[in-house]
């Protein structure tokens, strides 16, 4: 029950993050941006845990990797 509860706060993450990015509140440069999406997909990919589902797995653990790729990017751009 924790770990569904767990995922659904994930879900409102990802989708708040992407209702903020196409309203413009936030950019897809924005290390806010990138951590919600990373934090809300970690809960999803969790809750997994107890109701696998290998559709769902597959697309987080690549929307995960585009997020790290994102915040790394963020990151290197700020170091240059």
């Amino acid at each position: 029950m924790l770990l569904t509860a767990i995922g659904m706060v994930g879900v409102v993450l990802v989708i708040a993050a992407y209702a903020l990015l196409s309203s413009g509140r936030l950019r897809a440069d924005e290390v806010r941006y990138q951590i919600i999406n990373i934090t809300g997909t970690v809960g999803i990919l969790l809750s997994l845990i107890t109701q696998w589902n290998l559709a769902s797995f597959i697309a987080n653990t690549a929307w995960l990797l585009i997020g790290f790729v994102g915040l790394t990017r963020i990151y290197m751009k700020r170091s240059a």
